[in-house]
């Protein structure tokens, strides 16, 4: 199933995500960031992994899955690391509570400087699956 699709746009990276839950939508989500920053990553089990706790509450289910991703690409930047596993304890429409697994990497193949609200949209389509698109300024 492809739950990823990289849209065109005139200078940033425009990607619209679905998956058949919230759970899935923000895996798509944060696996497109992490195949932005470093299209060819292969986990490492020798190299050292990153975890991290992520929970906050946001005003509705777009915001949360802005504010979701923003958090992730964050703490790349910050651990110098890609985040190739997340594991939900919570996640609904307002609130999210989970632990993100990552491994240190020599680099970023790509500068993201933001996951943007511009466009993005979390809803059920007329399929009943969550999606969106999202902005990332490059």
């Amino acid at each position: 199933m492809k739950n990823i699709e990289i849209l065109p746009h005139t200078a940033d990276i425009r990607i619209k995500v679905e998956g058949t839950s919230l759970e899935e939508l923000f895996r798509a989500g944060a696996s497109a960031i992490a195949g932005i920053l470093s299209p060819g990553f292969q986990r490492d089990s020798g190299e050292t992994e990153v975890i991290h706790d992520i929970d906050f509450n946001s005003a509705n289910a777009t915001s949360l899955f802005v504010d979701f991703l923003s958090e992730v690409l964050t703490l790349s930047y910050v651990e110098k690391s890609i985040f190739y596993r997340l594991e939900f304890r919570e996640l609904t429409e307002r609130s999210v509570s989970a632990t993100v697994h990552g491994q240190v990497v020599n680099g970023f193949d790509e500068d993201i400087k933001a996951v943007t609200y511009h466009e993005a949209d979390v809803r059920l389509n007329e399929s009943g699956r969550w999606e969106t698109v999202f902005i990332i300024d490059i």
